[in-house]
């Protein structure tokens, strides 16, 4: 039986209880927003410049500049005045050339920058070695360069190539992989968040349940039952809901900060380092709900704002928000300002639709009452009809745009299958309720508990509907849809692009890499030429040889056959899970032999752009046979 709040000592008790809520939120709030800005003052004091601060510059190298050497040198070493970071880099060009090399390694005293030379001679001429460091006292790249002379060439020792099944590589096939955690492997490091699979989508689902619910239900409310806001049931259900979906929200972030950057679960906690993932429309989606839902508490702590005239329209604009969010989980494909409008769209008719549901089932229908309670299930019954609808139409709009042709031969084309099961199911339910409500509740003056009863039951299974719907939607989200590649990206969207390009323009192809830290990267491989005979591309991305713990990546296509581009989406990525220069090789086998190139990559662990230059090497001939891994997402060229 439910029981309204009529006592006014019971509603000053309420009423102070808000009171301290907010008093004890607005103080945390404000207390992380001074901690913030007094570290940034804090920092920015003690990283200024001191009177004696040193900058980083070389006090030798070796070979010396100007030298003049009989055969390539072992090595190039270049010592410094003070100690350098890891993320250093080594460029080196022989007769104007791009030459290749090895990853450049940091001594164990920081003193001194080294390129192992003994598998990969320097060729006859002038060579010039430019190098880029940070220092660790003095902030700040320095870069210069010096140059040496080799006055005949060296023999050189067979190239080695490092086989995808040798022990700590990770094998990764561009959309061949619909979970991220199996893509990214579970050797790949252990600060690379490839487990957090299961706990985002968690989050992610009560986020998403919860926010929902807030925004249907306060809708009800204002539409068809204002006396709601006056039952002790109703305002323990919207705080409960509000709490679950700012917790839930917020654990969502932090899942999907680890898993950008690659730290852990527990670094990503700070709402500073939140701010890595806004280099997507999802992350920046992400971030912006969970300030929304925060800001929610202003009306779930205080119902009644929702039907007050003077606050109703801010009061459902703050869920609203929140719930259109929703609408922005996927970037991509043609007609992307369709896209987003059909996904809001859906994602607020849905929210309606099973917020309404949610509140009746677990408030309006939890025993008999008066007729307010008939007054709002007829209401319900109003909004769900064009809810309904508009939920059917925009989803239909979404499954054309992701999935039209490819409902069989994606994950996510068959999971949109499964969807659609229940939401068929759904609609027949409610349908069927409704005109019981018609029918039966017409003339009706009060809620009874025969009817109470049978109305919870219906109402209780098109729910729990709605719910499977939310988790198969969860579950999407973490695969690719087939018509949201990346042709309709450019790859100057990419924080890096590596280019190869050989002497004999046989060879022309653009790797780019997104955002091209340490974590899971976005990647976009265009080949220009060979224009055919294609039969296998692989692609090898080795560690700094200054990061013994981490593990080399393997990448493998075989459905790319010339002139096109192959795409490995971020929810996917690119696992690369040390800070420093990797170094990057492609090899494409071809009818008339084997093609293979090096460049080198600069991974960031803070996601800032690098000034160092990222170089590409001439064409090496091998004769290993990669292993083969079928691609499943391939983009035709323009």
């Amino acid at each position: 039986m439910k029981r309204r709040i009529r006592s006014p000592r019971s509603g000053q008790i309420q009423l102070a209880m808000a009171t301290q809520l907010l008093r004890v939120i607005f103080g945390v709030v404000f207390g992380v927003i001074f901690g913030v800005i007094f570290g940034v003052i804090l920092g920015v004091l003690s990283g200024a410049p001191g009177a004696q601060a040193e900058t980083v510059d070389a006090v030798s190298t070796s070979p010396a500049d100007g030298e003049v050497l009989a055969t390539s040198p072992p090595s190039i070493t270049v010592t410094f005045n003070q100690p350098i970071g890891s993320a250093a880099t080594a460029v080196i060009a022989c007769n104007g050339a791009p030459a290749p090399q090895t990853s450049p390694s940091v001594s164990s005293d920081l003193l001194s920058l080294v390129v192992d030379l003994s598998a990969i001679p320097l060729p006859k001429g002038t060579c010039n070695v430019r190098w880029a460091v940070t220092g660790i006292a003095e902030p700040g790249v320095q870069s210069d360069s010096f140059s040496f002379e080799i006055q005949q060439d060296t023999i050189a020792a067979p190239a080695t190539v490092v086989d995808a099944s040798s022990a700590g590589a990770t094998t990764v096939a561009p959309g061949a992989v619909a979970d991220p955690a199996a893509a990214a492997g579970t050797e790949v490091g252990s600060e690379v968040s490839s487990d957090l699979g299961g706990p985002l989508g968690l989050a992610r689902l009560v986020s998403m349940l919860t926010v929902a619910i807030l925004f249907g239900s306060l809708v009800l409310i204002t539409v068809a039952w204002p006396e709601g806001v006056e039952y002790i049931l109703t305002i323990r259900f919207i705080r409960m809901t509000w709490l679950a979906a700012l917790v839930s929200t917020a654990v969502m972030v932090v899942c999907l900060t680890a898993e950008a950057t690659g730290k852990g679960f527990g670094a990503s906690l700070s709402p500073t380092t939140w701010f890595e993932i806004t280099d997507s429309t999802p992350g920046i989606a992400a971030l912006a709900r969970v300030v929304l839902v925060a800001a929610i508490g202003w009306v779930a702590l205080r119902p009644e704002r929702a039907i007050d005239p003077s606050t109703q329209l801010p009061a459902l604009a703050l869920p609203a928000l929140a719930v259109a969010t929703m609408g922005f989980s996927r970037t991509g494909g043609d007609l992307v300002v369709v896209g987003y409008a059909a996904g809001v769209g859906h994602a607020l008719a849905m929210a309606v639709w099973l917020g309404g549901l949610v509140l009746l089932g677990r408030v309006v229908l939890a025993g008999p009452g008066e007729d307010d309670l008939v007054h709002a299930v007829r209401g319900f019954s109003r909004l769900a009809t064009p809810a309904i609808l508009i939920t059917v139409v925009t989803g239909a709009i979404q499954l054309y745009r992701m999935d039209s042709g490819h409902l069989s031969d994606t994950t996510h084309g068959r999971l949109m299958v499964l969807k659609v099961l229940p939401v068929i199911a759904m609609v027949v339910i409610g349908t069927a309720t409704r005109q019981f409500v018609h029918a039966r509740m017409g003339r009706a003056e009060s809620m009874t508990a025969p009817l109470a009863g049978r109305l919870r039951r219906a109402v209780g299974i098109e729910a729990l509907l709605g719910v499977l719907v939310l988790g198969i939607t969860s579950w999407m989200l973490s695969t690719q849809p087939a018509n949201l590649v990346a042709g309709a990206r450019s790859s100057e969207d990419f924080a890096e692009q590596l280019q190869f390009v050989d002497a004999a323009a046989t060879l022309d192809a653009k790797l780019s890499l997104h955002p091209a830290r340490v974590g899971t990267n976005e990647l976009l491989l265009e080949v220009i030429k060979p224009q055919t005979g294609i039969s296998l591309i692989v692609i090898q991305f080795s560690p700094p040889v200054n990061a013994p713990s981490a593990n080399p990546v393997t990448m493998t296509i075989d459905q790319l056959t010339g002139t096109g581009a192959a795409y490995l989406p971020p929810d996917v990525g690119l696992p690369l899970n040390a800070a420093g220069a990797w170094n990057v090789t492609m090899e494409i086998t071809t009818a008339t032999g084997i093609l293979k190139q090096n460049a080198l990559l600069n991974v960031r662990a803070d996601g800032k752009t690098s000034d160092a230059p990222i170089p590409t090497v001439a064409e090496t001939p091998v004769t290993a046979t990669p292993t083969t891994v079928a691609l499943a997402t391939t983009v035709p060229s323009g």
